[in-house]
């Protein structure tokens, strides 16, 4: 039960920083407005998020449930464990992103402290368990991992918003073209993700031990993770090469416009759970 209180707040609590940083990402690269309200939201849910991971973690340290909040064990992780600095960094750093949509321009600057409020994460996980050096590269990696994730995270949230609002006798082409420029940007995602997906993959298990996972719940909830990946991948790149066109040139466009929408909806959802299963592989032991 603790430990299921604890992957419910961890995903939770990815989900909301991933759109946090991902939606005004995207919103930029495409130079779209944007909604400060939404934005506002999820900065806000960030910090309550937070709040409740703490609750949740010391329940699982613990034993106890989390409806019967351990206020003790919490101050302990707040005061003698890495936890106490890394929810300041990220505290500030939503502050920071609620203070900033009040600004003219406001979903540009929160675009910074919501990267950093989401790249703390780094430190929540087997990364933040890394030692010197090691640790160093390691969180770095992870940081890269996690802001290539929401930045797919963000777009993909945009551009279902988008298709699902297309209707009979619309022009797709603004979609169309939503995804044609969102290419680039895309293959720079994927390049970090595997890149980065590889160095943590080295850092946390090591590349000896990899045939190993086969024995362990990490190394089947991995595979079911690079499964999902790969779905995605195959999704984006049948969106690109042959949906994209067929929305430019005109031809059976309500067709088209349904299997992406269909394709967006099977992508996302593929996200979704891959966050899940992230959230689940942080509280395993991979060896175990």
């Amino acid at each position: 039960m603790t430990e299921g209180a604890l992957i419910g707040a961890r995903f939770a609590l990815m989900i909301d920083l991933a759109m946090l940083m991902g939606l005004p990402l995207f919103w930029w690269v495409m130079g779209m407005a944007g909604r400060k309200s939404l934005l506002a939201l999820l900065a806000a849910g960030g910090l309550a998020l937070s709040v409740l991971w703490l609750l949740a973690s010391a329940a699982a340290m613990t034993g106890t449930p989390i409806t019967s909040p351990d206020w003790a064990s919490a101050r302990i992780l707040l005061t003698m464990t890495p936890v106490g600095p890394v929810l300041v960094a990220r505290g500030a750093a939503l502050l920071v992103a609620l203070a900033a949509l009040v600004m003219p321009g406001g979903i540009r600057w929160t675009l910074l402290p919501a990267a950093i409020a989401t790249g703390t994460l780094a430190w929540t996980g087997h990364a933040g368990a890394t030692e010197e050096m090691t640790g160093s590269l390691h969180r770095a990696a992870d940081v890269a991992h996690i802001w290539a994730a929401a930045g797919w995270i963000g777009a993909l949230a945009v551009l279902l918003c988008a298709v699902t609002r297309l209707r009979a006798g619309d022009d797709a082409r603004p979609v169309a073209m939503m995804l044609a420029r969102f290419s680039l940007m895309g293959s720079l995602v994927v390049a970090t993700l595997v890149v980065s997906g590889a160095v943590n993959l080295a850092m946390i298990v090591g590349l000896a031990q990899v045939p190993a996972l086969l024995d362990s719940l990490y190394g089947w909830l991995l595979a079911a993770k690079l499964a999902l990946f790969g779905l995605m991948l195959g999704l984006a790149a049948a969106n690109r090469w042959w949906l994209t066109p067929t929305l430019e040139s005109g031809m059976t466009p309500q067709r088209a416009v349904a299997h992406l929408r269909l394709s967006l909806l099977v992508e996302s959802s593929a996200a979704v759970a891959i966050i899940g299963l992230v959230a689940w592989l942080g509280t395993l032991d991979p060896m175990a």
